[in-house]
């Protein structure tokens, strides 16, 4: 029998996630903005309406069938909005339990127990009233490296893996080479490393860590593919898939509908990207560098099935 995913509208076969970007979000920002100003700050009505479009075209232009939204609590996960979206636009979003990289005093002096707590208890029992369950679990590690908070926090998310099994998508800074802490971390609390996707491996060219951190046995995620620089992210591919690495790799966009990290609030929105690039550019260009369709294939479809089927 083969495993059910949890997803915004239910629980559906891994057999039919089909076309799968495995990172990117409907709407990201901080929830303490949106509670103080609203619709001031963001009007979910026209992130709804943009969304349902770029999904929809995404779907209709490149066949895509699943999303992984990759918000945690602290960007402002909106079940409801995810939900809709899913609806209209046709496409399954996997729904995220976790939380962002952080050093706020709410999290400050939680033990890990704590925060695992309330993760567990969302992903056996739904989130809040909406009947969602999610399906894969969100952590994060920036710039300032895996401190005591943020150990604290990878900590919660390693206990709530072991309770509900679900795999782990890790963010990372990976100019610093943060995997490696989270991977040792990972493995103290008895994690499969073939669990995890260590994210945003497209923001490097270095082929010998990445390379050490898949001879960890986990996935790399390709997931911030952008319009100009696609063609970089495809030689790094390349050679990976040289070296015998092509299981392992998954692709997406870590792109959203509106989010508020822009310079300025006329720039929430960006016009000039959408979630067609990986189908459109990388594996394109995949092609052209000399990999076979049936391994191009792999990254949106293959792979993305067998991470979600451990």
């Amino acid at each position: 029998m083969s495993k059910m995913i949890n997803t915004a509208l239910g629980t559906l076969d891994v057999n039919s996630l089909g076309e799968t970007l495995c990172h990117e979000h409907v709407v990201c920002m901080n929830p303490s903005f949106y509670m103080a100003f609203g619709k001031n700050w963001m009007d979910l009505k026209s992130v709804e309406e943009r969304a349902v479009q770029l999904f929809s075209r995404a779907k209709a232009e490149c066949g895509l069938s699943t999303v992984v939204d990759g918000t945690p609590i602290d960007l402002f996960r909106d079940v409801n909005l995810i939900k809709s979206v899913s609806q209209r636009s046709g496409v399954n979003f996997i729904v995220s339990s976790g939380i962002y990289y952080s050093e706020e005093l709410v999290v400050r002096r939680k033990e890990p127990k704590v925060l695992a707590e309330m993760f567990i208890t969302e992903c056996k029992n739904g989130i809040s009233d909406t009947g969602v369950k999610p399906g894969i679990l969100k952590c994060a590690t920036d710039k300032v490296g895996v401190s005591e908070i943020n150990a604290n926090l990878l900590s919660a998310i390693a206990i709530t893996h072991n309770e509900t099994g679900l795999p782990i998508f890790a963010h990372n800074e990976n100019r610093e080479k943060t995997a490696y802490r989270q991977l040792e971390l990972f493995k103290k609390y008895g994690v499969d490393s073939e669990k995890i996707i260590i994210g945003h491996c497209s923001d490097t060219d270095d082929i010998d860590y990445l390379s050490s951190l898949l001879d960890e046995g986990c996935y790399l995620g390709f997931d911030r593919i952008y319009p100009s620089a696609y063609e970089r992210q495809a030689q790094t591919m390349y050679k990976l898939i040289e070296k015998g690495y092509e299981d392992r790799l998954v692709v997406s966009h870590d792109f959203y509908a509106s989010g508020d990290t822009a310079k300025d609030r006329d720039s929430f929105v960006n016009p000039n990207r959408d979630f067609t690039t990986v189908h459109k550019k990388l594996l394109p260009e995949l092609k052209k560098l000399g990999a076979k369709e049936s391994t191009v294939k792999k990254f949106t479809l293959d792979n993305p099935k067998n991470f979600f089927s451990k």
